[in-house]
């Protein structure tokens, strides 16, 4: 018995240390990735005549422009060195940010560096297929004679040319490997120790207790795989080993409740989450969504923010059900949830008030919320008006969005509700499949030509 404690505390130690190796490249990895990100945050802070390309999970997969970024231009332009922004990124990172340059071979050499220097560095990638990847990479980066794990976030030209890229290092491979390699050195010897010391406990403890601790070791063997219905053997008698039975039946009784508790705990938070979201497409619903208004108003009435409310009425949405069925209406509904999320900034929030009409409480955080307003409803416009397809059905739908702004409009709920409903009508009087912002004056009888200047074009799907 002895030996099988050793055998399984020495297989359960080695997987530990393999465990711990994998994710600390996995860990490596994730921070790759995440300083490519905040590199690329801090170039499109300066220069904002950039875009990038961003996948469905929301990250940037490379840098998109019409213009060198870094050039003697841009510098005269921003007012920045590429120095600064690199060091601006070296900042929140902690770590080494190259910006690099490709010839027309697809070499990379570097530009500058977070200090202003390491101009002239080559750029490799060993473990790569592509020797200049053209979206976001992770991995093993030779910078000149040093090897560093990093991430290479590409810059592309409109022709999708590879013209540059960022890379972020995590550090170089010989701080991280010795490192790593202290840690594992480190825990080896302890575990080492441990089982020393386990070995010489359990030795002790199996000349004392002879044949009761098969059976207690069963007994909490069941109890680890959550089988609270075992009986406790051995509770009547007044020795150490009665004790140890007592003790054993009331972790038992401890694991029962807890399991209670937990269950209990489940419950409730699947209950709160279906009492403020829609079963359906999982959006916030009504309650949830009036809540964050509210919210953002006292924000707003503390002089902590701006922004913009749009309601959302689907055209076209009845003729769906009418003609394929609600679940064909319900994987629309859906659908639309999942188009629009990307479009949106961190801080809003799109919700499904019932039927086919949904709402957004938009942050502003430029100084133009009426163009930020215009930029987020076209965006949504052409996105709903993609084609869906449905069992092999093509489906074609669209949108109408009123739009109403806080605090110019209103500053309660109820008349910002009503506005954003009235600029609604409009854009559905005007022909669907558009947006309207709420102005001065607005009925419901609105004049077609005051309602073509407060009415916005979509723009034409990509």
């Amino acid at each position: 018995m002895l030996a099988s404690v050793m055998l399984a505390y020495a297989l359960g130690s080695g997987t530990g240390l393999l465990i711990m190796v994998r994710g600390q490249s996995r860990q490596w990895e994730h921070d790759a990735g995440l300083y490519a990100q905040v590199a690329s945050t801090a170039l499109r802070g300066i220069y904002t005549f950039v875009s990038v390309h961003i996948d469905r999970d929301g990250r940037v997969n490379w840098i998109e422009t019409g213009r060198p970024v870094g050039d003697d231009p841009s510098i005269v332009t921003t007012g920045f060195t590429p120095a600064d922004v690199l060091a601006l990124a070296s900042a929140q990172t902690g770590q080494d940010v190259w910006l690099v340059t490709a010839d027309e071979a697809g070499r990379l050499t570097s530009v500058s560096d977070s200090q202003g220097q390491g101009a002239g560095l080559r750029f490799t990638f060993p473990d790569s297929e592509d020797q200049t990847p053209k979206r976001l990479f992770t991995g093993w980066i030779e910078v000149g004679s040093s090897t560093h794990f990093a991430g290479f976030m590409p810059i592309l030209s409109k022709e999708g040319r590879l013209t540059g890229g960022l890379v972020a290092s995590v550090g170089s491979a010989e701080a991280l490997l010795a490192a790593r390699n202290q840690a594992l050195r480190t825990l080896t010897l302890l575990m080492m120790a441990t089982l020393a010391a386990s070995a010489f406990v359990v030795a002790i403890a199996l000349r004392r207790a002879f044949r009761p601790i098969p059976a207690l070791t069963g007994v909490l063997t069941a109890l680890a795989d959550n089988d609270t219905g075992v009986r406790i053997p051995f509770q009547e008698r007044t020795d150490e080993l009665g004790q140890l039975a007592t003790a054993i039946e009331t972790l038992r009784c401890a694991v029962v409740e807890r399991g209670r508790l937990r269950r209990i705990g489940e419950h409730a938070a699947v209950m709160e989450h279906r009492a403020h979201h829609d079963s359906l497409t999982g959006l916030p619903n009504r309650a949830r969504f009036t809540a964050l208004l509210d919210g953002a108003m006292e924000r707003m009435a503390a002089g902590t923010g701006a922004y913009n409310l749009m309601l959302m009425d689907l055209d076209r949405f009845k003729e769906v059900n009418d003609t394929l069925g609600h679940a064909a209406g319900d994987a629309v509904l859906v659908e639309i949830g999942l188009r629009i999320a990307p479009l949106l900034a961190p801080h809003d929030v799109v919700a499904r008030l019932g039927g086919d009409e949904f709402a957004l409480l938009q942050r502003v955080d430029g100084s133009d919320p009426v163009e930020e307003a215009q930029r987020v409803a076209r965006a949504i416009v052409a996105a709903v008006a993609r084609p869906f397809v449905y069992a092999g059905t093509p489906v074609s739908i669209g949108v109408s969005i009123g739009i109403s702004g806080m605090p110019d409009d209103g500053a309660e709920r109820s008349v910002l509700l009503e506005r954003a409903d009235l600029a609604l009508y409009v854009a559905k009087k005007e022909g669907r499949g558009r947006f309207a912002l709420y102005r001065p004056g607005m009925t419901m009888r609105i004049a077609g030509d005051e309602a073509a200047s407060a009415c916005g074009r979509p723009a034409r799907p990509a």
